[in-house]
């Protein structure tokens, strides 16, 4: 049983299985775990392909994200046995934060190798409808988005960010900024960081970022709970289609979680 990097053919076997759990992998995540990013991919090969996980390091964090198995080799430990293995490299590398999302089956395996849920992550979708007027346009606030990225974070996520934002348009309202993000199978709004903003003003800037969307591709983003924005999401016509636990292992306290509005992905890298 070995440890080593993805093959073409893993790629194509990780796509049928995330297609069968209903994943949502957005294309440019994948062009960037096939790319840049290959370095932190990981498959568990005993003869076979037993299990694909991915994960990115940045300055000081880093994110465990897909976690995959084949349902007739579950129960057997190879997705464990994985887990721990690129938890202890990125250990090893010197991250002093690691974060992922997780389900309630698997929050408390994560808990035993010293994982902490510290928020919960609530998915919604607005899907595909009737176009109304000509769509908004952002604005060329970049440099400001990713400085409060690097405000929150307490590093600088640029190799993230620059892919995030081609073609993505910036918004902001009053203290509030957010990104959303345009790609060939979905948009994304995210991240978006808030100081002290009210509740007016995420509804002004939630409506700004609808304004500007493609009418004909649905609309992803994962909250945090604790963010005032589920209720407007809702009352904005998304809908709620899952719920994580947000954890985190190691110190996390440089970061600035109460500015964080949405992840930057969709809970496996940042």
């Amino acid at each position: 049983m070995i440890i080593r990097l993805p093959y073409q053919s893993d790629w194509e076997t990780f796509s049928a299985l995330a297609c069968r759990e209903n994943w949502r992998v957005p294309r440019t995540e994948l062009q960037l775990f096939k790319g840049p990013w290959a370095q932190y991919v990981r498959v568990l090969d005993d003869h076979k392909f037993c299990a694909l996980l991915t994960s990115v390091a940045y300055e000081k964090s880093a994110w465990i994200g897909n976690l995959i198995v084949p349902h007739n080799l579950r129960g057997k430990g190879y997705g464990s046995h994985l887990f721990k293995a690129v938890l202890a490299e990125l250990v090893e590398r010197g991250m002093t934060s690691i974060w992922l999302t997780a389900s309630d089956q698997g929050r408390s395996i994560y808990e035993k190798d010293g994982f902490v849920e510290v928020d919960g992550i609530e998915r919604w979708v607005l899907s595909p409808r009737v176009a109304i007027g000509s769509p908004l346009q952002g604005e060329n606030l970049f440099d400001e988005l990713f400085y409060e990225d690097r405000l929150a974070w307490s590093e600088n996520r640029t190799p993230l960010l620059s892919v995030l934002c081609e073609g993505g348009q910036v918004f902001a309202v009053e203290g509030s900024i957010a990104l959303l993000q345009a790609g060939p199978d979905m948009q994304i709004i995210g991240p978006w960081y808030a100081h002290e903003a009210s509740l007016h003003t995420h509804q002004a800037l939630l409506n700004r970022m609808i304004a500007a969307t493609d009418h004909k591709a649905p609309v992803v983003v994962d909250l945090l709970s604790s963010s005032p924005l589920p209720e407007l999401c809702d009352s904005a016509g998304f809908q709620l289609t899952g719920r994580t636990a947000l954890m985190a292992y190691g110190d996390i306290g440089p970061i600035d979680l109460k500015s964080v509005v949405s992840l930057a992905s969709l809970g496996s890298v940042g």
